[in-house]
């Protein structure tokens, strides 16, 4: 008998220590609802510190058409009330029938909640700046560095070439650069897709010749939609570029002289999980930078992390619209695609290089340092012939440049297009050449420029691992 009363004493004792496991499980799990709520809503709380419309007034990207639910704090707190109690549930439920421990199902119920805060760790706002750069960029960049943020710059082709030192400076902060085209005018752009290749073309020339990069991301002045047809978003694609719109709209170029409040207030009117920000940091936009700080304060406090663009990402891009498609725009034939988009991929990959054999001399130009047109190996006058031990001078005035080298004379003229070698009795020998002016930099066909410094090819060969030319 006292044994029998022994073991009732011990089951009974046994019940009420699992009873108490399980009382504990449930108060913690109540626990980690509220700090699971408290968290949720601090996050909501923080981009609606101010009211804010949740819209975004541009039509939707491709990427971007699902429609974003109406969402309250108190339907927020519902919902993780729901799904962490339905865990806590789950997990105590199943303690009780397998005899798992108290401990087991704390740790279940604090993995469910690491798995919410992965997830809520995932949000990302990349701030994008067009424009650019300008008397306005200095402030955009200090601001950016004293908040350890990066960004996305597309800049200008005329307005990098006038501010060199801004794009060094936006390079090595290391911000990601983006082309804006050249000269940002509608008319000329959207008249036909060669033109707007023009410009790309253009700009990349401008940034290549400061940072030594060129930039694949590409940005449309005022966006794709209503400018691009099918035709510039293939091409662009084809040659190696990533055309990028946005998702927010700052709202900083709606007008002349909009004031930081309202840019603040636009710009943090999603909570999708991926925000691409545009501003503007050209000419006249002081009030961005100046909304800049409380912009990325407001971010950083809901909970996401700053990216920079990269062209590998899938691209947030506008539909193309009807008006745009039926525009009427010339398509380039076939000729000048092949002569002009299918080599241009080649300078965003591995690629060949290009090797020239000039007597004994032997230089290496890397994929970009080299373009194959109408058939010819074209190159860039200056980068080649300083490398073979020769000097370029340049006239602005005339858009010409001359070289010296083994003892001759040349001079390119883009404006003519034509060579000239000077002889040594002052005697001038012209021909015609398709020099080109990009950006600021002369290119030729390689096989002019050798057979004007008396150097005539001698071989011509494409292996898989390479381009060789040989000259005399």
């Amino acid at each position: 008998m006292k044994g029998s009363k022994r073991t009732r004493i011990r089951r009974i004792a046994v019940r009420g220590l699992l009873t108490m496991a399980v009382a504990v499980t449930v108060l913690a799990g109540l626990g980690v609802i509220q700090s699971l709520i408290e968290r949720k809503e601090g996050s909501q709380q923080a981009l609606a510190a101010a009211p804010v419309p949740l819209k975004n007034k541009l039509p939707a990207g491709a990427a971007q058409d699902r429609a974003t639910p109406a969402v309250t704090q108190n339907s927020i707190a519902q919902d993780v009330r729901r799904e962490t109690v339905s865990s806590v549930k789950g997990t105590v439920i199943a303690a009780q029938q397998n005899g798992t421990n108290a401990a087991a199902a704390a740790a279940a119920v604090q993995k469910t909640e690491q798995k919410k805060e992965q997830k809520s760790g995932q949000k990302t706002v990349y701030l994008t700046f067009d424009d650019g750069p300008s008397n306005v960029t200095p402030a955009v960049l200090k601001v950016l560095r004293k908040e350890n943020v990066k960004a996305t710059f597309f800049v200008l082709g005329q307005q990098a070439a006038s501010h060199p030192e801004l794009i060094n400076t936006i390079w090595e902060q290391g911000h990601a650069i983006g082309n804006h085209t050249y000269n940002h005018n509608y008319k000329e752009l959207y008249s036909g897709f060669t033109a707007f290749w023009k410009q790309i073309k253009q700009t990349e020339e401008v940034l290549r010749e400061i940072t030594g990069i060129r930039p694949r991301l590409v940005r449309a002045p005022g966006g794709t939609y209503g400018h691009f047809d099918a035709t510039y978003f293939e091409l662009l694609k084809e040659a190696g570029y990533s055309v990028v719109d946005w998702n927010v709209d700052s709202g900083d170029s709606r007008r002349k002289g909009v004031p930081a409040a309202e840019i603040l207030q636009e710009s943090v009117s999603s909570q999708a999980e991926q925000v691409i920000l545009l501003l503007h940091d050209g000419a006249g936009h002081a009030e961005s930078a100046k909304a800049l700080p409380q912009i990325i304060s407001r971010y950083k406090a809901a909970g996401y992390r700053f990216g920079v663009l990269d062209a590998a990402q899938e691209p947030v891009q506008f539909r193309v619209s009807a008006n745009a498609q039926t525009a009427g725009r010339n398509t380039p034939s076939e000729a000048w695609i092949a002569s002009n988009i299918l080599p241009n991929a080649d300078l965003f990959g591995p690629g060949k290089p290009l090797i020239l054999e000039v007597g004994k001399q032997e230089i290496k130009l890397d994929p970009g340092e080299f373009k194959i047109s109408k058939g010819q190996y074209k190159v860039p006058l200056r980068a080649v012939i300083e490398r073979l031990g020769g000097r370029v001078g340049w006239d602005t005035a005339s858009r010409s440049g001359s070289v010296w080298w083994n003892g001759r004379e040349v001079r390119a003229d883009a404006g003519n297009q034509r060579l000239t070698l000077v002889s040594d009795d002052g005697t001038l020998i012209t021909r015609k050449s398709d020099v080109e002016l990009i950006g600021s930099s002369l290119w030729l066909p390689l096989r002019d420029l050798l057979e004007e410094a008396g150097h005539p090819l001698l071989e011509v060969k494409v292996t898989a691992a390479e381009r060789r030319i040989k000259a005399l």
